[in-house]
């Protein structure tokens, strides 16, 4: 059994998250995935977390390691006409092109869908953006923030009569999911073109896809129901949130209506607790405030192995190094590592008979330049000197810890 996107290829004009995770995310499955940048365009990954020079050739950003492994890397000034001229001889070998600029960008520089096309009729273009092709804010800016705002995600998250809360960009929310929801609808262009239906536009509006993912919200708004922002609580539950321990650590619980009495009962067995009725009539207030204090005397791992054992859902809050610690226990595809040790974000999913593996590092910038002009393009020499003479490309020369010799042109 093969990966689904064996055979394919891949050229990657994606950058951060969005579009970058994208491209990973093909590799996974199967794709020779070429990365795209330039001199004047580099992915703004390779100097997040990174005390160094974005063109430090002994660097590679733990962000931009995680979007970019399994992939070759290619410099290419895409707005030099002899750049666009080379892409557009890649685009006629390729599959796939993976793009997430803003909107007008591509059609500035003379790739639009409709140049793609003409190179290669059957190309398959993924266009990620905040807001889609048209419509009246296509052409606006956005980052995660903005999207979350106007998708209507930060509407519903927050605490209770509090401010509106967004994620971040230690999860920058649209960004993330769009990542896997842009890899099926690829793999399903692919399939499709591999039974004679050709290539395709790939549409993929993250705003959309967030007001989608909140949807529910929405449909109780439609019918009159406006949700309050409820902080860690969930309607649903009796109880719902996280409750600091003795030892400073937090504890997460959610209690279900038919629990209130084991609940009270179990928080009987502090000292001097007595508001914690043993009655199942006990208020959600009293049984609130009777947990907090019943946390409060207790490591949160005992903690949570008596509301374990009680039947209700509970668990220690575990920090970053704590996840990591499960590695091979609690989780095995979610992480990976490179060859070298480093690890890189891994895989939502795995295939049982076609594992997906991380095989190489995230490249180097030009660190395969001349292997992809000749190999993809069919780039002589002569060719590949003169786009160098003249500034189109850049070649990089070994990682500092490879014996390999520099990429020649002879």
């Amino acid at each position: 059994m093969t990966r689904p996107l064996t055979g394919c290829r891949v050229l990657d004009l994606g950058i951060i998250t969005a579009g970058a995770a994208t491209a990973a995310c093909l590799a996974d499955f199967g794709a020779e995935v070429i990365k795209i940048e330039s001199a004047s365009y580099r992915d703004p990954f390779r100097r997040w977390l990174s005390p160094k020079p974005i063109d430090a050739a002994d660097d590679l950003p733990p962000f931009f390691r995680a979007t970019n492994r399994n992939k070759k890397g290619l410099s290419l000034d895409l707005k030099q006409a002899a750049g666009r001229a080379a892409f557009l001889r890649l685009v006629a070998n390729s599959d796939v092109v993976v793009e997430n600029f803003r909107r007008g960008v591509m059609q500035k520089l003379g790739i639009d869908y409709a140049a793609l096309k003409e190179a290669n009729p059957d190309i398959i273009l993924a266009s990620i953006s905040s807001q889609g092709e048209t419509g009246p804010d296509a052409m606006y800016v956005s980052y995660g923030s903005t999207l979350e705002a106007v998708a209507g995600l930060s509407w519903i998250t927050g605490y209770q009569g509090g401010d509106p809360v967004i994620t971040g960009v230690d999860m920058n929310y649209p960004d993330q999911v769009v990542g896997l929801f842009a890899t099926s609808m690829i793999v399903t262009a692919w399939l499709a073109r591999k039974n004679g239906k050709g290539g395709a536009h790939l549409d993929m509006s993250q705003r959309e896809l967030t007001s989608f993912l909140s949807g529910e919200a929405f449909v109780a708004a439609s019918a009159g129901v406006s949700p309050a922002r409820q902080g860690n609580a969930d309607t649903p539950f009796l109880l719902q949130d996280c409750y600091r321990a003795a030892d400073g650590e937090w504890l997460a619980v959610t209690v279900n209506d038919d629990q209130q009495a084991r609940l009270a009962s179990l928080l009987n067995d502090l000292p001097g607790s007595a508001s914690a009725s043993a009655s199942a009539s006990a208020s959600t207030l009293q049984l609130d405030a009777s947990l907090r204090k019943w946390s409060a005397a207790r490591k949160a791992v005992d903690a949570a192995a008596a509301l374990q054992q009680a039947g209700i859902a509970a668990a220690k809050v575990l920090n970053g190094a704590e996840v990591l610690q499960g590695e091979g226990k609690l989780w095995r595809h979610a992480l990976q590592r490179l060859p070298a040790g480093n690890m890189v974000k891994g895989f939502p999913h795995q295939f049982e008979q076609a594992a997906m593996e991380i095989t190489t590092d995230a490249p180097f910038i030009g660190g395969d330049t001349v292997d992809v002009l000749r190999q993809v393009g069919g780039f002589s020499q002569e060719e590949i000197a003169a786009l160098l003479a003249q500034g189109v490309i850049e070649i990089a020369p070994p990682a500092p810890s490879s014996s390999a010799a520099p990429a020649a042109l002879t």
